[in-house]
């Protein structure tokens, strides 16, 4: 429903209450008449003091996480991130209100910045037709909807640019039978390198090997969901380099054979990369920050083979610094089938503490299997990263944040609808 349609219903509502004598203006003045009362803009959380057992304020220094961040104009309370996660909730690319719940909940618990989900800039770059996308104007309103609700509790929000590649057009993780055959995409995955070699597994598409006039127009892609980003009030928007995307996919040798300027060296694989990185820099608010997700690693070491290891992200990560990035989230795997990962808590934190060591000024986020306070401030303690994202944790306690902060003595503040929650 449009905000017009919505502010008549609110009005049209409070008339009829007003009407028939349930409410009167003295005891409840229709400006103040909402379905859902908003959160009093400024009420982010937590607040930056430390506490004692008898909740005065102490003299140690405030823990790390919950110390400010800023990147360019964007200042987050605290150092917590909700990592963006795949839903399979859109229609047609649009978000619903499932996201404006499912993402204003975590702003509505003290996160210092939620990551809304990889976020199409084609229609043919969704991973599945369930997949959010940013990829025509009318896209706009819903984002701007769930902006406007995390903005309303003090809260920061940004949202992941993502093309799928070659893992495009597969069913989402639950309730695939959601949609019919008409609406999935099989002869328009695309990817660096195209044919049965570069299929992912039997259960996903063969990709066609994209021309130089196609990668161009999906470069563009990506600056035209900037500028859509920006005009829906997103703080950030943050390029999805990893996972074995398409992105990703150029950057390693593993998905990327080609021959010309976009494959052979690591400088030509990072070709397509830069470019989107110079479109969406050019095209999103100078203001504002831009962060990239990337994938430190194929996890592939185990193999005698050829693929994209940390040392040349590390060269990668310096040449996105200097093309624009002002904040790198890193990850790994996600672009092979045979890659093998060893999950633990905190098993990407040497990734982000690589990078962080040998790109100097750019500031890292850390990801995966961070799943309490004082893992998180160890990890910033010991200078491995400066910003911790966590995405599991979330869905399990959408409290995370607020959480975290009890953890390690600090004295969050909730929401006011939420304050009670102060003394369970």
């Amino acid at each position: 429903m449009p905000a017009t349609q919505h502010d008549q219903s609110v009005d049209a509502v409070a008339d009829a209450l007003l009407n028939k004598g349930h409410i009167s203006e003295k005891t409840f003045p229709q400006e103040h008449f909402h379905i859902v009362p908003p959160v009093a803009p400024g009420s982010a959380t937590p607040t930056v003091a430390a506490a004692t057992a008898d909740g005065t304020a102490a003299a140690p220094a405030l823990p790390l996480l919950f110390q400010p961040f800023t990147a360019k104009n964007l200042t987050l309370v605290n150092r917590v991130v909700v990592a963006p996660m795949c839903m399979y909730s859109s229609k047609d690319g649009f978000m619903t209100d499932y996201h404006l719940v499912h993402l204003g909940s975590f702003a509505l618990h003290g996160a210092g910045l939620v990551l809304a989900e990889a976020t199409a800039v084609e229609a043919r770059g969704r991973i599945s037709p369930g997949c959010a996308g940013i990829y025509k104007d009318d896209h706009i309103p819903g984002l701007k909807r769930v902006v406007d609700f995390v903005h309303s509790t003090g809260g920061k929000i940004g949202i992941q640019l993502a093309h799928a590649g070659r893992k495009a057009s597969s069913q989402p993780m639950h309730t695939p039978e959601v949609f019919g055959p008409e609406e999935y995409w099989n002869d328009q995955v695309v990817g660096p390198s195209g044919g049965p070699d570069f299929q992912w597994d039997d259960k996903h598409r063969v990709p066609r090997e994209l021309s130089v006039q196609e990668i161009q127009d999906i470069v563009k892609a990506f600056g035209a969901a900037a500028v859509r980003a920006d005009k829906a009030g997103m703080d950030t928007v943050e390029i999805h380099g990893a996972h074995g995307y398409l992105v990703h996919n150029f950057l390693s040798p593993i998905t990327n054979h080609r021959t010309d300027k976009y494959g052979g060296s690591l400088e030509n694989r990072a070709r397509f990369m830069l470019e989107v990185i110079d479109e969406v820099r050019k095209n999103f608010n100078p203001a504002k920050p831009i962060f990239l997700r990337l994938s430190a690693s194929d996890c592939v070491e185990h193999l005698d083979i050829t693929s994209f290891e940390v040392n040349q992200a590390v060269q990668v990560s310096q040449w996105a610094k200097d093309a624009g990035v002002d904040v790198i989230h890193i990850s790994s795997g996600g672009n092979t089938a045979l890659q093998k990962v060893s999950y633990s808590p905190g098993y990407q934190v040497h990734y982000a503490s690589r990078i962080r060591k040998d790109v100097p000024g750019l500031p890292v986020v850390s990801v995966g299997s961070i799943t309490s306070g004082k893992q998180a401030e160890e990890i910033l303690q010991n200078g491995d990263a400066d910003l911790i994202a966590a995405a599991r944790a979330f869905l399990k306690h959408p409290t995370f944040a607020l959480d975290a902060g009890r953890e390690l003595g600090v004295n969050v503040n909730y929401a006011p609808q939420y304050f009670a929650a102060r003394y369970a």
